[in-house]
């Protein structure tokens, strides 16, 4: 087997160059190599594994959540569920860029494509890889399999809560009708007072490893807006 080699000293990008040789059972050397790295990307070489850049995304949403969707929401950028997306959409892309480019990702919205066409549902918002060397007419052709499903909710009345309970429903036809095994994730601003709870129960046998809440309202002992993650 292989030597195991020190990657602490080397940069982000060639820190996972190693890694990955090292995966595949390759030598390593010491040192810097951008060019190796960048040649590796360029041939379709991914330097993660499925469940390691599945984990990175998984831990970018719910950090985005709770950090810069907060800091959106009091500096008084989100108003409305629009405005949720389209910040959304901006920190995902900012965030995980490198990502993206290394495995051919893409952010899609009103999603009606690949699983989900003619299913009559159309997700807010999907990650998903697509095929650059699709014959395809536009991108929406060309996925060929989806990540991350994201349903998005913004509310301010508290009979409101039917439309975000709605949303859950399609989540879960994600799972029984149309069987995704992605990552889902329901987004949700509800601008009532409300203690840090979930949505739906936390034994779900249908969201149980597959569903993430993203849930944000105002807490009832400070009045102040609290954003937090609920995986099921």
């Amino acid at each position: 087997s292989p030597r195991p080699f020190d990657t602490s000293s080397l940069c982000v990008e060639c820190r996972e160059l190693q890694r990955c040789k090292q995966r595949k059972g390759f030598s390593v050397a010491g040192g810097c190599d951008r060019m190796e790295a960048g040649k590796m990307r360029k041939e379709g070489v991914s330097m993660r594994t499925d469940a390691e850049f599945m984990q990175i995304i998984d831990e970018a949403i719910q950090s985005i959540w709770k950090t810069e969707i907060k800091h959106d929401y009091d500096e008084n950028w989100i108003m409305n569920e629009d405005g949720l997306k389209t910040a959304l959409y901006f920190h995902l892309r900012k965030r995980l860029a490198p990502v993206f480019a290394e495995h051919n990702l893409r952010i899609f919205t009103e999603f009606k494509d690949a699983e989900f066409s003619e299913s009559g549902f159309r997700p807010d918002m999907v990650i998903a890889r697509i095929d650059m060397n699709s014959d395809a007419e536009c991108w929406r052709g060309a996925v060929t399999d989806c990540l991350a499903v994201l349903e998005l909710k913004f509310k301010s009345r508290f009979l409101d809560k039917e439309a975000i309970y709605a949303d859950y429903e399609k989540l879960r036809a994600y799972t029984e009708r149309l069987d995704l095994s992605c990552r889902l994730y329901m987004a949700t601003i509800w601008e009532c007072e409300d203690d840090p709870t979930t949505w739906i129960r936390k034994n779900a046998a249908w969201a149980k490893g597959k569903v993430t809440e993203l849930n944000a309202s105002f807490s009832r002992k400070t009045g102040e807006p609290q954003f937090y993650v609920a995986p099921h």
